[in-house]
């Protein structure tokens, strides 16, 4: 497969600096486990690492964690608190650590674990294609056994490619950027969407309509915990609808979609799921859920293309 042409700035730049930004909030067991998983992260040849921990909890619910683990981590840790409640003001106040001495970032969330060669394969992949921006798959690991039709539904899988796969979007739960790319950027996460979600997903649309190219590498995997409150109907419908307030919102923004088309895409994926729903007795529990959610999805796009944005982040889940 050829190699993509890219932006000036990433092309051939070898693995030096790598910042690898967290942002968390009232997740101190997550943090744990993620900081643990660092210990055992396998470091690039030539690749000098640190990790910035952004805590976005005014009580600094993550500093008692980050200091037991800081006498015996092989990489700086670097731990700042960000006192406006939001994920895009954490994610901008990492990069205000990371842009300053890095060659690339990397995200992950406070809720996963990497394999131990996943920054090792997101860097060899950036080598190899040239990337501006590299994305792997995050995988579920419930907390604890969710129920069948969870499963059956595979409501918390995420769509895998090959490695290479040129790809319109990416999500900071994996993602390795080169930072010419923030440095061609006027502002990186939108502030405006604290509470929303999202804005990892709005940044990235801005970056590939940049003309930067983003590359799905399929071996840098993580892991994403699950908690059984992620499980309910309640929280997959809710799900749905933030997902397509954002979506509309986003695609508004960039005149990438009229409100014409996003009311009636709105109605269609809700005559969509009011027929999945429908089937119920016939196709059982998990194709009803799948109803309900494009049913939400699809009122959510309604409700998104009137600029309404849904605050799915005052509530926490997890610990």
């Amino acid at each position: 497969m050829p190699k993509p042409s890219l932006q000036p700035g990433c092309d051939g730049v070898p693995a030096r600096r790598v910042s690898v930004c967290v942002a968390t909030c009232g997740r101190p067991r997550g943090l744990a486990n993620l900081l643990g998983a660092f210990e055992t992260l396998e470091a690039p040849a030539g690749a000098a690492i640190q990790i910035v921990v952004v805590d976005n909890d005014p009580g600094r619910s993550a500093k008692a964690v980050c200091d037991e683990v800081v006498a015996r981590y092989a990489y700086p840790l670097r731990y700042v608190v960000e006192k406006r409640r939001g994920i895009p003001f954490a994610r901008n106040a990492a990069l205000v650590l990371a842009l300053a001495d890095s060659d690339f970032v990397a995200f992950i969330d406070d809720d996963e674990t990497p394999e131990p060669d996943w920054l090792a394969e997101l860097l060899r992949v950036q080598e190899y294609y040239r990337a501006d921006v590299v994305t792997g798959p995050c995988l579920p690991r419930y907390v604890e056994p969710p129920p069948r039709w969870v499963v059956e539904g595979a409501f918390h899988e995420r769509p895998r490619h090959p490695t290479g796969t040129l790809r319109h979007v990416a999500f900071t739960h994996n993602a390795l950027v080169c930072t010419a790319v923030f440095k061609s950027l006027d502002r990186h996460f939108d502030e405006s969407m604290a509470l929303n979600g999202g804005d990892d997903g709005e940044f990235f649309a801005r970056v590939f309509a940049a003309g930067f190219q983003i590359i799905w590498a399929d071996n840098a995997i993580v892991h994403e915990s699950v908690p059984a409150s992620r499980s309910t109907v309640r929280w997959l419908v809710q799900r749905g609808f933030r997902v397509g307030t954002t979506s509309a919102w986003v695609q508004l923004k960039h005149r990438s979609s009229s409100v014409l088309r996003l009311l009636a895409h709105g109605v269609f994926c809700m005559v969509k799921g009011t027929g999945l729903a429908l089937t119920f007795p016939l196709r059982g529990r998990a194709v009803a859920v799948e109803g309900l959610r494009v049913f939400s999805y699809g009122l959510g796009r309604i409700a998104g293309s009137s600029g309404y944005l849904h605050q799915e982040y005052r509530v926490i889940h997890g610990g």
